[in-house]
């Protein structure tokens, strides 16, 4: 299965031109700040993004990655703000990775249909509590 490693390029935004067939995409290191939707192929597994300057993730981004497992989305102290469906459909999504962002509060439906989720990093958020339906 195919690994595109594109860390520590000192890229802006997502490569155009990934290989749609890539399992593995490694994009940690950067300087991205959006993420939008049709970026990432359906074949992803594992995708790396951590330590990059993301501010933004359009809606419907990781909507169409039924085979994503890992998702790495930790230290991008820009990210505030998460819409209440950015991880809907990521039916086989066992680790989310979320820590050292600046989120301060997450909308209450923001885990749902994530029934197998084991990992989930939250550690050095601005986050006071989460709500007692977070996981429901």
């Amino acid at each position: 299965p195919p690994t595109v490693s594109c860390q520590a390029n000192n890229f802006s935004s997502v490569p155009a031109g990934l290989p749609p067939g890539a399992r593995r995409l490694f994009l940690q290191n950067n300087v991205i700040r959006a993420l939008r939707a049709g970026t990432f192929g359906p074949s992803t597994v594992t995708l790396w993004l951590y330590s990059n300057n993301i501010s933004s993730i359009q809606p419907g981004t990781f909507r169409h990655l039924p085979a994503l497992e890992e998702l790495d989305l930790g230290d991008n102290p820009h990210l505030r703000v998460l819409a209440p469906d950015t991880f809907h459909g990521l039916r086989r999504l066992q680790a989310l990775h979320l820590y050292r962002c600046q989120l301060a509060s997450l909308p209450s439906t923001i885990f749902r249909g994530l029934h197998i989720l084991q990992y989930l990093y939250l550690q050095e958020n601005g986050l006071l509590y989460l709500q007692d339906d977070l996981f429901a």
